[in-house]
Protein backbone atom coordinates (compact mmCIF):
# COMPACT_ATOMS: atom_id res chain seq x y z
CA UNK A 1 0.00 0.00 0.00
CA UNK A 2 1.31 3.38 -1.11
CA UNK A 3 0.85 6.58 1.15
CA UNK A 4 1.07 10.24 -0.41
CA UNK A 5 4.55 10.87 1.85
CA UNK A 6 5.41 7.83 -1.00
CA UNK A 7 4.84 10.10 -3.80
CA UNK A 8 6.02 13.15 -1.63
CA UNK A 9 9.15 11.24 -0.77
CA UNK A 10 9.33 10.42 -5.11
CA UNK A 11 9.22 13.75 -6.10
CA UNK A 12 12.07 14.99 -3.38
CA UNK A 13 14.36 12.04 -4.83
CA UNK A 14 13.76 13.12 -8.40
CA UNK A 15 14.10 16.66 -7.39
CA UNK A 16 17.03 16.08 -5.48
CA UNK A 17 18.82 13.30 -8.38
CA UNK A 18 18.16 16.83 -10.96
CA UNK A 19 20.28 18.90 -8.71
CA UNK A 20 22.49 16.55 -8.15
CA UNK A 21 22.65 16.50 -12.06
CA UNK A 22 22.82 20.11 -12.32
CA UNK A 23 26.27 20.26 -10.06
CA UNK A 24 28.14 17.52 -11.77
CA UNK A 25 27.65 19.50 -14.84
CA UNK A 26 28.91 22.96 -13.41
CA UNK A 27 31.87 20.72 -11.40
CA UNK A 28 32.68 19.06 -14.60
CA UNK A 29 31.99 22.43 -16.67
CA UNK A 30 35.15 23.96 -14.50
CA UNK A 31 37.04 21.47 -14.52
CA UNK A 32 37.37 22.09 -18.28
CA UNK A 33 38.33 25.55 -17.52
CA UNK A 34 41.41 24.79 -15.33
CA UNK A 35 45.07 24.98 -16.89
CA UNK A 36 46.93 21.85 -16.71
CA UNK A 37 50.29 23.61 -15.86
CA UNK A 38 52.07 27.52 -15.79
CA UNK A 39 53.40 28.90 -19.04
CA UNK A 40 53.58 32.92 -17.42
CA UNK A 41 55.41 31.53 -14.06
CA UNK A 42 59.24 30.68 -13.62
CA UNK A 43 60.95 29.31 -10.40
CA UNK A 44 59.61 28.54 -6.93
CA UNK A 45 56.26 30.50 -7.88
CA UNK A 46 55.94 28.23 -11.00
CA UNK A 47 56.05 25.11 -8.53
CA UNK A 48 53.86 26.40 -6.29
CA UNK A 49 51.06 27.47 -9.16
CA UNK A 50 51.24 24.08 -10.68
CA UNK A 51 51.15 22.61 -7.31
CA UNK A 52 47.85 24.75 -6.48
CA UNK A 53 46.75 24.02 -10.35
CA UNK A 54 47.77 20.05 -9.67
CA UNK A 55 45.30 20.03 -6.09
CA UNK A 56 42.28 21.75 -7.55
CA UNK A 57 42.41 19.16 -10.39
CA UNK A 58 42.33 16.64 -7.63
CA UNK A 59 39.51 18.22 -5.72
CA UNK A 60 37.73 19.19 -8.14
CA UNK A 61 38.02 15.31 -9.79
CA UNK A 62 36.88 14.11 -6.07
CA UNK A 63 34.13 16.19 -5.57
CA UNK A 64 32.48 14.98 -9.24
CA UNK A 65 33.17 11.55 -8.31
CA UNK A 66 30.97 12.00 -4.66
CA UNK A 67 28.30 14.06 -6.86
CA UNK A 68 28.22 11.68 -9.65
CA UNK A 69 27.93 8.34 -7.04
CA UNK A 70 25.00 10.35 -4.65
CA UNK A 71 22.93 10.99 -8.16
CA UNK A 72 23.47 7.29 -8.92
CA UNK A 73 21.99 6.67 -5.92
CA UNK A 74 19.71 9.23 -5.79
CA UNK A 75 18.40 8.22 -9.06
CA UNK A 76 17.87 4.52 -7.93
CA UNK A 77 15.81 5.28 -5.04
CA UNK A 78 13.40 7.36 -7.17
CA UNK A 79 13.64 4.46 -9.46
CA UNK A 80 12.71 1.91 -6.57
CA UNK A 81 9.97 4.47 -5.18
CA UNK A 82 8.77 4.59 -8.09
CA UNK A 83 7.76 1.28 -8.35
CA UNK A 84 6.22 1.51 -5.09
CA UNK A 85 3.94 4.23 -5.98
CA UNK A 86 3.23 3.60 -9.70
Amino acid sequence: MTTPMDATAQVALEFQAQQLRMISERLNYVRALLPNESVDWRGPAQQLFDAGVHELHRDLASACTMIEAAEQRTTTAASQMSTRVG
